[in-house]
This record gives C-alpha cells, structure tokens and sequence, in this order.
C-alpha cells in the first residue's frame, strides 16, 4: 500500500489533493477520471476523483484512470465529460501502450536502457505492458500561450513512441497521448525505480534531435529561379544520390570517406540547392542522429559553417561517386555543374588528427575489445595502442561526453576501467542470454553504472534466475 501512494503521489504531483478534508480549497486541484473496466471506459463511465485518499480506497475495482490532470469534469449518469486536451490542468507523464504478449518487462527494460530511455514504471496488462516515463515536473497547460506546452508535449510523445517502435513490436502510435491508462495497483506494476524521472526541458531538447524518418521530405519551401547560363539549375537535393547518401545510417569512422565527408558533401549539395543555413543545419542534425556513430554537435555546426563559407559552389562529381560507391552499394553521380570544390584534406593526408576521429577510434576499440563491459588498460598503453601522446589520449578523454573511466587503486597498482553506456549495455544483454555468470561479474558492471540505471540491470538479471547469494547482491556497491 505505501508503495501505491508513493506511485500515485510521484505521478499526480499535487494536480489533486492528497486528502479529501483539504478539498475545502476545492480550486486550486483538478481531477482525474477513472473506470473499473476497459469497456466501461470506452463508453466513458466511470467516476471522478479530486484525492488521493480516494484513490486509495478504490484500488481493488479501479482497472483505469487519467494519470495526467484536468481542470474539471463533470459526471451525469455515469457519464464523464470533460476529457478533452485542452481542458487538461497538467502534464504528469507519458505513456506507452505496448500490446505484445511475447516480451517481458525486461525486454522493455533492456531497450530503455539501449535508448538511454529507461521507464519510471511498468505495468503488466491483458495484452503486454502500460510504460510510464514520469515527469520530475508537471508541465502545465494554459490557453494564454495558445497550448504551446501541450502541444509541444504531444510532439515528444509521438517521438518516444516512435523511437521504442523501432526496437519493440506493439506499439500504440495511434491511442490518446494524454487519455485513459492502466492504473498502478497491488498486483500489476512489475517494476518501479522512484529515481528514474524526466525533464521536460531535457526531453524537448531531445525531440528536436530526434531522426523521424522524414528527413528526405525535409525539403525548403523557398522558391529556387536561379538559372544558370545552360538554362536550366538542376538542385543537387533533388538529384538520387543525395537521396540514397542521406538515408545510410551505416557510415562508419574510416580512413577514406567517411562521416565528416558525408555530411560536408551533403551540406553542399543544401548550398547549391539554395536552402537556408538553418534548414541545413536541421537535415544535418538529424542525419547525424541515424548513425551508428554520431559526430558531436558542435562538429556539425562546425562542417555546415564550412560548407556555407561562400568558398565552395556545390557537391563535387568525385566525392559524390566515392561516397555512393562506399555506402550505397551503387556508384551515383551529379549532373549539376561539377566545378572543382575545395574539400578539406582526408585524415590519411593529415598529419594530426581531429579529437573527435579520436574519440571514434577509441569507441571502436571498446566496442571490439570489452570484456564484461569495459577495458581494462592503463591511458599510456592506450596511447601507446594508436601511437599518439599521453595528453592526447587525455584531452580526448577529458572532452568527451561518451567514453567514461574509472581508476581503481593506487601508485603502481593503479588500473584504468574505461567503457561507454553501450559497452555495459551489450554486456548486459549478453548476460541475459548466457543466464550462468558469476557475482563477480555481476559488480563489474553494477559497479560502473549510474545509480539510476544501476537499478533497471538489476531488474534485468533477476528475471534472468541467476543464482547468487542474496546477501552479497544487496552489497553491491553502486556510483552515486
């Protein structure tokens, strides 16, 4: 029971009262709908709550409710009205339906943790699971600012489905973003990490960048006349090999044409194109998002900048039919004008190299070399591996916001762990499919990840039936 108030309380954020002999101040709460059947709730009966307290008492018949607030609603037998977006009070959470009988909820764990988007709260359901990502803050919906924030609020939801709908079968993209849900009660919530919260600010930042698979719709709606002395401007972002490179999200980091190539011969073929800076840099972001291996942003803004300098005139014959050749399995061409652009040297032709090609390689290395998540290997003898200098090593360790290290000892006997999320995330999952595995194992990774995160692997490895000792699993040392 104290955890079904905990649960309702993190979620509702004060949108209702806690008790009902606070409700004297009736104004300053909204109310939530709720039903005791999934076909009652399709015809909209049900009854209206304004307390937790009530809440409380109706866990046993309640099957659904509004976990997001509305200013009021009314009920005329049996009848609720007043569910509408715009009649929301607050935002509390979103919320993924997943019809899917063949997971489990560490499938869904699993993902989260793949995505960098682990859930707040799973709930076991007829079909599959509700999955709740709870807001630290309540997003508040005013007619004011003409339902910015709701409609904002509805754009991230649509992105996280979308994102989890690339990784996991059943998906609802259609159901109400803000509408009825299973509510958490005492035999249906399988896992619940109070830790585990999102911001919204965070989260709009990161809908921004997130890659919906428009990006080739992503056109200007500027009128291009231009024409050139032949009589006809052929724009290079209509041409097929801009619409085949842009797709590839396998580019990898390469001695050759690579990433960095790719985007620059992209962001040209914008310039030619006449398409706004701005617009460019967007088609870049979220091209650089499909990759396997994102560039920073900051590298972006710094190649589109480039590309825009007024230096060069549009995307090369040569680099065009590189590029294809290596990541379309097809040699395309341009047929716009072709004359010579200035690109900037390849990194075989480069003395030094870029701190980011750096980061990349080390990356490579991880990902090919971990062994229970992580390397363990001392930042000279790295040096050492890619043949550059200890600062080298440590200004591109320093810098990045991928590769995290943790050193354990002292004086000689001092080792350097060095790992990503990915790495421990793959090990992980190769722990779920091989189910024997020692603890010692187990607290190398419980070890290096995050508090919150450390939570959800934990979920992981249990359903997994590893044999272990109780005691020991609980003194698992975790990083705050």
């Amino acid at each position: 029971m104290k955890q079904l108030i905990n649960i309702y309380q993190a979620i509702l954020k004060g949108g209702i009262s806690t008790t009902r002999l606070s409700m004297d101040n009736v104004n300053s709460f909204g109310k939530i709908a709720v039903a005791t059947s999934k076909d009652l709730m399709i015809m909209n009966r049900g009854f209206t709550v304004g307390a937790v307290e009530t809440l409380m008492t109706n866990t046993k018949s309640a099957t659904h409710w509004t976990p997001n607030v509305y200013k009021y609603l009314k009920r005329q037998n049996g009848i609720i009205t007043g569910h509408e977006e715009k009649n929301l009070k607050q935002i509390n959470a979103f919320v993924l339906d997943v019809d899917n009988e063949n997971i489990t909820y560490t499938d869904i764990l699993s993902t989260g943790l793949e995505l960098d988007f682990v859930p707040s709260l799973i709930l076991k359901t007829d079909k599959g699971y509700h999955v709740y990502f709870i807001l630290d803050q309540p997003i508040f919906v005013t007619a004011k600012t003409k339902f910015r924030s709701l409609n904002t609020a509805k754009y991230v939801s649509k992105n996280i489905r979308e994102l989890f709908s690339k990784k996991i079968e059943g998906v609802d993209l259609t159901c109400n973003h803000f509408g009825y849900f299973r509510i958490p009660n005492q035999s249906n919530v399988v896992t619940y990490n109070e830790n585990i919260t999102y911001s919204f600010k965070d989260l709009m930042a990161w809908s921004k960048r997130y890659a919906e698979e428009k990006i080739i719709n992503f056109e200007t709606e500027k009128e291009m006349r231009r024409i050139d002395p032949n009589g006809t401007y052929i724009k290079q972002v209509k041409e097929t090999w801009y619409r085949k490179l842009i797709l590839q999200a396998k580019i990898y980091p390469k001695n050759g044409y690579g990433r960095n190539n790719a985007i620059f011969t992209l962001s040209l073929a914008n310039y030619q194109s006449y398409v706004d800076k701005a617009d460019c840099l967007n088609k870049m972001e979220y091209f650089n998002e499909l990759l396997q291996y994102p560039l920073s942003l900051q590298e972006i803004q710094r190649i589109v900048n480039s590309a825009y300098s007024g230096k060069y005139r549009g995307a090369t014959k040569e680099y065009v039919e590189s590029l294809t050749e290596s990541w379309c399995g097809k040699k395309y061409t341009t047929s716009a004008f072709n004359h010579m652009v200035k690109h900037r040297k390849l990194r075989k032709d480069r003395k030094n190299s870029h701190a980011f090609e750096r980061e990349q390689d080390i990356i490579k290395y991880l990902s090919e070399n971990q062994k229970q998540g992580f390397v363990v290997i001392s930042l000279r003898d790295l040096a050492k591996h890619f043949n550059i200098s200890l600062n080298a090593i440590r200004n591109v360790l320093k810098q990045s916001k991928i590769i995290k290290t943790k050193t354990v000892g002292k004086g000689r006997y001092t080792i350097t762990k060095i790992y990503t999320l990915q790495t421990l995330v793959q090990h992980v999952q190769n722990i779920k499919a091989n189910t024997i595995l020692r603890l010692s194992q187990i607290n190398e990774v419980m070890n290096l990840l995050p508090h919150r995160l450390a939570e959800a692997v934990e979920e992981i490895l249990k359903e997994t039936r590893i044999t272990h000792d109780r005691q020991a699993f609980k003194e698992l040392r975790l990083l705050e």
